[in-house]
């Protein structure tokens, strides 16, 4: 099992509408075709003395083969609207894990 994971840094002024962009469009979006599934949103702790939050944004892939798959087809049909949305009062790294227990 792959776990992919996006942290985002977002505006104070905007993390409700950040959440519900995100519950609403954006996991839609990127679990539409299947390749990315059990979507997690979650705050992420821990950033004080920063302006704005933090959150997790997680997928689960069956592979790597199916992660570069959406990464190849997908990733910009999602990301792009993202930024156009939130532009440069968002930023987020994404980092790609494989579960070895659970």
């Amino acid at each position: 099992m792959i776990v992919f994971n996006t942290t985002f840094q977002v505006d104070a002024a905007l993390h409700e509408e950040f959440i519900d962009y995100m519950l609403q469009v954006f996991i839609p979006m990127s679990t539409r075709s299947g390749l990315l599934t059990s979507p997690r949103l979650a705050r992420v702790f821990g950033t004080e003395g920063e302006e704005g939050h933090s959150y997790a944004m997680e997928f689960t892939a069956t592979d790597l083969p199916a992660l570069e798959k959406w990464n190849n087809e997908e990733r910009h049909l999602v990301i792009a609207p993202l930024l156009e949305k939130f532009k440069e009062r968002l930023a987020g790294f994404s980092t790609v894990m494989q579960t070895l227990t659970t």
